[in-house]
C-alpha cells in the first residue's frame, strides 16, 4: 500500500503570500521620510518681509559700526547708496592735504546681497537723491566732481548730513527705513 503525500513540493511552491510584511512597510516609510526631509531642507523659504527687515537692520548696524570705527581709528568713513546696494568709503590723504574718498574694502563693512532684490531710496536733508550703480558713478567722476559718500561718519563722532534710507521689496509690500534719529544716532522703522 503506498501512501501519497497530501501536499507535493510542486503544490507547496504555489502557495502565495498576500500583502507586505511589517518590516517591508517600515523600510518604505523610512525611505519616504528621508526623501521628504531632504526636499524640505533644500526648499528656499522666501520671506520678503523678513529679508527686507534683516537688510535694513544690517545696514543700520553697519552704519553704526562705521561711525564707531571712525572715532576709534580717527579716520573719516562714509557710505554711498546705489539702487540695490551700498558701498563704504574712507577718506584717504592725498598730495593736496584735503583727502580723497576711496572705496573702502573691509570684511565687516560690506554689503551682503540678500536672497532677492531689495531696492533703496535715499533722502539727504529731506531731498530725494537719484541713485546710480557704483561702476557708472566711478566712470563719470572727474577731478572737479569726484565721487563722495551720501552719509559721512566723522572721527569726532558726528554723522552728517541728516539722512533717510528706505528699503523695500520689488512690489513695495514691505518697507523699512534707516534714518538719523533723535534718541539714537541711527534708527530703524517699519513704513506702512
Amino acid at each position: 500500500m503506498s501512501f501519497a503525500p497530501k501536499y507535493s513540493p510542486a503544490k507547496r511552491n504555489l502557495v502565495q503570500h498576500q500583502g507586505f510584511t511589517l518590516i517591508e512597510i517600515m523600510v518604505v516609510i523610512a525611505i519616504a521620510a528621508i526623501l521628504v526631509g531632504a526636499v524640505a531642507l533644500n526648499i528656499n523659504f522666501r520671506n520678503p518681509g523678513k529679508t527686507v527687515l534683516q537688510t535694513t537692520q544690517r545696514t543700520a548696524l553697519l552704519m553704526q559700526l562705521a561711525s564707531d570705527q571712525a572715532v576709534y581709528s580717527r579716520q573719516q568713513y562714509g557710505i554711498r547708496f546705489h539702487p540695490e546696494s551700498y558701498t563704504f568709503f574712507a577718506l584717504a590723504p592725498d598730495e593736496t592735504g584735503a583727502g580723497v574718498w576711496q572705496v573702502f574694502e573691509d570684511e565687516r563693512l560690506r554689503f551682503e546681497k540678500p536672497d532677492f532684490k531689495v531696492e533703496f531710496e535715499v533722502e539727504i536733508s529731506g531731498l530725494p537723491i537719484v541713485l546710480d550703480e557704483l561702476e557708472v558713478e566711478l566712470e563719470a567722476q572727474t577731478d572737479e566732481d569726484p565721487i563722495r559718500p551720501h552719509v559721512m561718519f566723522l572721527s569726532n563722532g558726528e554723522m552728517v548730513p541728516d539722512f533717510r534710507v528706505l528699503m523695500q521689496d520689488e512690489e513695495a509690500k514691505f518697507r523699512h527705513a534707516v534714518f538719523a534719529g533723535e534718541v539714537l544716532p541711527i534708527e530703524v522703522e517699519a513704513i506702512q
